[in-house]
């Protein structure tokens, strides 16, 4: 599937059935772990095959809206040192794992518990569990009920998050389309975020895409954020044959972070 494709589809599941996956596909998904895992020293993926020891001891602590989202299985991100560039890396190389898993047709949810307080995170997770902060749970979606609806957010308008040479000023959908990059940008707007906040925005400077961050109350999320969104963009671009990476430059600049560039 192309990624624009998968984005636009991507969803999370929160209802799993409590049949558990496949041996040789959780095999599949510990390599893909060791793999992402093994390029990056500052983060560590634990797996944890049993769900219900960590439905439990996370119920009414994590979850959405206070209830704990019960999967078969789980992944722990652990980030070694609690800081910026570590939360842009959460985000990307989480996702990255999250759309590798998603593509073997196993069903997926973030669950945030960076809000949970260490002494159950050291019970739950271990003498490390203080530097976890996120998981995927991961497994196969019950049936939704016949007349459930569907739960959608309303997105920004792709002249809302992408500019031309500053934030503010209008770039045209020609000029996208003759870069091939106005089917990449609006699908990028499905990218999730933390209570839907929508904190990217993005400036074409002759070959260069500019990647900010508006600020708010609740930054280190919106980190995390950017990271799913920079992952998104580097795998859309290959389907226009670029194959480049984001150089990261994290700055301040007035009422925004500046990320980095990437060169088109």
């Amino acid at each position: 599937m192309l990624m624009t494709n998968f984005l636009q589809k991507r969803k999370s599941v929160r209802n799993f059935k409590n049949d558990v996956v496949p041996k040789d596909k959780l095999e599949n998904i510990k390599l893909l772990m060791d793999e992402i895992g093994k390029s990056e020293s500052d983060i560590k993926f634990s797996f944890y095959e049993n769900g219900s020891i960590i439905a439990d001891g996370l119920k009414g602590k994590a979850g959405y809206d206070g209830v704990m989202i019960k999967a078969p299985h789980y992944i722990a991100l652990e980030i070694r040192e609690d800081n910026a560039m570590n939360a842009l890396k959460c985000g990307y190389f989480l996702e990255k794992l999250n759309t590798k898993i998603v593509n073997l047709d196993i069903d997926t949810c973030w669950i945030t518990v960076d809000q949970v307080d260490l002494e159950t995170k050291r019970s739950v997770f271990g003498k490390d569990g203080e530097n976890i902060n996120f998981l995927i749970g991961l497994g196969y979606g019950a049936k939704k009920k016949l007349f459930d609806p569907e739960v959608t957010s309303p997105r920004l308008k792709v002249e809302e998050i992408m500019f031309k040479d500053k934030i503010g000023l209008p770039v045209s959908i020609e000029e996208l389309e003759n870069y091939g990059i106005f089917d990449i940008f609006s699908s990028v707007r499905y990218a999730p975020s933390h209570k839907n906040f929508q904190p990217w925005r993005f400036v074409l400077e002759g070959n260069k895409i500019h990647a900010y961050m508006r600020k708010s109350s609740e930054d280190s999320r919106s980190l995390v954020d950017m990271g799913v969104v920079l992952f998104y963009v580097e795998e859309m671009m290959k389907s226009i044959n670029i194959n480049n990476k984001w150089d990261i430059d994290l700055k301040e600049e007035d009422d925004y972070y500046y990320i980095g560039s990437y060169n088109i």
